[in-house]
């Protein structure tokens, strides 16, 4: 439902607010906006992400139906500040390329409150288990502009996410009711995975600005298949002729099916919050 509603939300925004592509009608502003006007682009600050994590491990003849809640079953905290960063080149007239990364990791122990079947091994309710989590998320995009005036901007392109995601469990495990003593059982991923999107920035005076990004996938690419969603809505204010700060909500949300030699299952990922961050435009 939240990825639903964030990109119905984004996608209406960009819709109504993207001029059409042979006009201007826009009213001029006192100076070009510095992030309308400059080849290079770079943010760096703190997204403190609302995260949470559901995984599921197939056995070697079996497919497990439930997944794994990993913040229910071991508490792990939903709030978390993660480093995130991004960097834009605009080259040519119409063209540009950008990166972005966060990431985040956790861990912690919790006796279970029922039994969790990972993979072919089941670790019993009222054990003591640990688990672990941690992904990263590296964004690269190619962009055109297709529209562009005094104060406003209107582009989109294609791109891809490189994902590296990682879990593990760890305490006692039985197969068939059989203790098979202390185990560390782990999964990972880790591919790019192609999108498209688009962006809308609108300046409202020389130190202020608005953007709408979105990135979208929904196909089935080499072992994953499945649903992809990146939106974000930033508003930024310059502080001076190059520096500026940057206060943004982002949403990053995953829901795939992973048919891998190291991991036969799904996962269900969504990490959303507000990003703040000191930006550099020259």
């Amino acid at each position: 439902m939240k990825v639903l509603q964030s990109l119905f939300f984004t996608t209406v925004l960009l819709i109504a607010v993207a001029p059409p592509v042979h006009a201007d009608t826009s009213p001029p502003v006192s100076g070009r906006h510095a992030i309308l006007e400059n080849p290079w682009f770079v943010s760096m600050g703190a997204f403190i992400i609302d995260k949470q994590l559901q995984i599921r491990v197939n056995g070697s003849t079996t497919i497990i139906d439930d997944k794994i809640d990993f913040g229910e079953q071991w508490r792990f905290a939903n709030d978390e500040t993660s480093f995130a960063g991004e960097l834009r080149w605009r080259f040519g007239e119409k063209w540009s390329v950008s990166a972005q990364y966060f990431g985040t990791r956790d861990a912690s122990r919790a006796i279970l409150d029922e039994d969790v079947e990972w993979g072919d091994y089941t670790f019993k309710v009222g054990t003591n288990v640990g688990a672990g989590i941690g992904f990263d998320i590296a964004r690269v995009f190619f962009g055109r502009t297709f529209s562009e005036g005094q104060n406003y901007e209107f582009g989109a392109g294609l791109g891809f996410h490189w994902m590296e995601i990682e879990a593990w469990v760890d305490g006692e495990a039985f197969i068939d009711d059989q203790s098979t003593g202390i185990r560390r059982e782990s999964v990972d991923a880790a591919a790019p995975l192609p999108n498209l999107g688009a962006w809308y920035r609108y300046a409202f005076s020389s130190k202020w600005l608005a953007t709408a990004r979105i990135d979208w996938l929904d196909v089935d690419f080499d072992e994953y298949g499945g649903q992809l969603l990146n939106s974000s809505l930033a508003i930024n204010y310059m502080l001076g002729d190059h520096l500026g700060v940057t206060l943004a909500y982002q949403y990053f949300g995953l829901d795939v099916d992973v048919d891998a030699s190291s991991w036969r299952g799904s996962i269900d990922l969504s990490s959303q919050g507000p990003f703040l961050s000191l930006t550099a435009t020259w």
